[in-house]
């Protein structure tokens, strides 16, 4: 978009015409007089200037219109923002108290040799998980950043003992490969709040392990430049159809190949939030039956200068 300093000299651009037509007329035609009583070279002189002056007022307006556009569609996503977090707060309470009362229900019954009493404790439970990741997302929304340096490569580390004790706890395991330089440097901390981006490698490498099994792959790698650190999660597991990928990043959304596996559909969406506040983005490449790769991009507050 041309800056308004730009469009006012365009726009005077038929003035500096009519100047230039009046010089003209009035040097070829120095004793011509038009029925209006006035020199053709003052006369375009006089529709440059008017043209002018009608070009500049469109453009002073068309600059105001857009600002006001501007702001509403900024006020807009504001108060959709805050809406949609006052309705995943809402949600939360509405179903943190029956699910108590179910819970409680269960456990003064007890389950066993009742299959019927089994499956409604697992889905009890499966129902809590989704209240306390919806919860954690209305938090994240809206709670102060602790900044502080964090070390990725030990974020990364803790994340991944924490899976796989959960998987070892289930009888399973993964092969994790973690690959962060440490020559010439290591990979400069990020600012940020350390609990968060636990939360968010967590919730990446945890994904991982869901959608994959048995001799599958799982790798975190991560460099730097330009003033960004980046952080890849790649595996070898059951990918995303192509169809699905745009959602990824929606609340409560699941790939159409994932649905017999157990999950509340909010685990990205949650890296989405963290990462972002953080002033950071995040994308996602995935072949179905192939593999997904999750990247996240955090600024540096003190890069390492570029080699040159």
């Amino acid at each position: 978009m041309r800056s308004l300093t730009g469009r006012i000299l365009l726009a005077a651009i038929p003035s500096v015409l009519g100047v230039v037509a009046a010089i003209m007329l009035s040097l070829t035609y120095p004793d011509v007089l038009v029925r209006v009583s006035t020199s053709p070279a003052a006369l375009a002189l006089g529709v440059g200037v008017a043209i002018t002056g009608i070009a500049v007022i469109a453009v002073v307006v068309a600059r105001r219109s857009a600002q006001r556009r501007h702001a509403l569609m900024v006020s807009g996503a504001e108060h959709a923002r805050v809406e949609h977090q006052d309705f995943l707060a809402r949600l939360d309470h509405e179903l943190k108290n029956p699910l108590t009362a179910i819970r409680a229900a269960l456990a003064a019954h007890g389950t066993e040799g009742s299959p019927h009493l089994e499956i409604a404790d697992s889905q009890a439970q499966r129902l809590g998980s989704l209240v306390s990741d919806l919860r954690k997302l209305s938090g994240l929304q809206s709670r102060p950043l602790e900044c502080e340096p964090v070390d990725l490569g030990e974020i990364v580390g803790e994340a991944t003992e924490a899976v796989n004790t959960a998987l070892r706890q289930r009888g399973s395991s993964r092969e994790f490969t973690v690959d962060f330089p440490t020559v010439p440097w290591r990979i400069p901390p990020v600012e940020g709040d350390s609990d968060l981006l636990y939360l968010a490698v967590f919730n990446l490498l945890a994904n991982a392990a869901k959608f994959t099994g048995e001799g599958d792959c799982v790798e975190v790698r991560a460099s730097e430049g330009h003033g960004r650190v980046w952080l890849e999660v790649a595996d070898t597991g059951i990918g995303i159809p192509a169809d699905d990928l745009p959602h990824v990043w929606s609340e409560l959304a699941r790939a159409s190949n994932a649905l017999g596996i157990s999950g509340s559909g909010l685990g990205l969406p949650l890296v989405k939030v963290v990462v972002e506040r953080h002033g950071g983005r995040v994308s996602v490449r995935s072949r179905e039956g192939e593999g997904t790769a999750v990247r996240i991009e955090l600024p540096v507050k003190h890069p390492t200068p570029e080699l040159r």
